[in-house]
């Protein structure tokens, strides 16, 4: 039962990724219209609504959102992928020290929280998730730095340097027209981050059975 769950754990992340995406891509197809920018707009639009909008009771033109009960399903899919994921994120790193564990339970706070993104406190979830995840990145980008992979780097310095335009933007409200798009471009560069690093712990996680089967033979 231990080797099963050892397997099936990270490829969590990234089946959970796909079922948020075709789940939420459903209720965007079902939502009734308007945003921010554009409150009399039909539809869901992937340059001017937020992630979050399909979870509006009602949308900014004042119509009930039949898409909200299927769009907060794919957020809590959503939730638990990512809880998941930070439960495995130190795994790529040969140490286990402060900085991993620190990664892994502040990840996981953080994504604990970030379920309620669905309630009126939406704004106040956003701040507060922010904040946490700081203390989950800072250690993480700690060993990152001896980390070999540089194109993984790479990716995860983009991904960081994108969430803080993101959060700045929504914090200030400066260039806040923009946000929406600038939100999808995060979000897909951050679900290419979490699949490649659950990619890296399967094979990892899978190097001792494989040892184990050789020395059965």
């Amino acid at each position: 039962m231990y080797n099963i769950r050892r397997i099936v754990t990270p490829f969590i992340p990234i089946y959970g990724m796909g079922a948020y995406i075709i789940i939420f891509t459903t209720a965007a197809i079902l939502y009734p219209g308007g945003s921010v920018n554009y409150p009399n707009a039909s539809g869901y639009s992937f340059f001017h609504n937020f992630l979050c909008d399909a979870m509006l009771p009602i949308t900014p033109n004042g119509v009930e959102n039949t898409a909200r009960t299927l769009a907060v399903i794919s957020h809590l899919v959503l939730s638990f992928t990512m809880i998941v994921f930070f439960y495995i994120l130190p795994e790529i790193f040969s140490v286990h020290n402060r900085n991993t564990k620190m990664i892994r339970w502040f990840g996981m706070l953080t994504m604990s929280i970030f379920i309620f993104m669905y309630t009126p406190y939406h704004d106040y979830i956003v701040t507060v998730t922010g904040i946490l995840g700081t203390f989950a990145l800072l250690p993480f980008f700690i060993e990152l730095y001896r980390y070999s992979d540089k194109r993984l780097k790479r990716l995860a310095y983009v991904c960081y340097a994108f969430s803080i335009v993101v959060f700045f933007v929504f914090e200030t409200k400066l260039g806040y027209f923009y946000l929406p798009f600038l939100q999808k471009i995060t979000f897909f560069l951050d679900a290419w981050w979490v699949i490649w690093i659950s990619l890296i712990v399967v094979r990892k996680r899978q190097q001792p059975l494989q040892v184990q089967c050789v020395l059965n033979k």
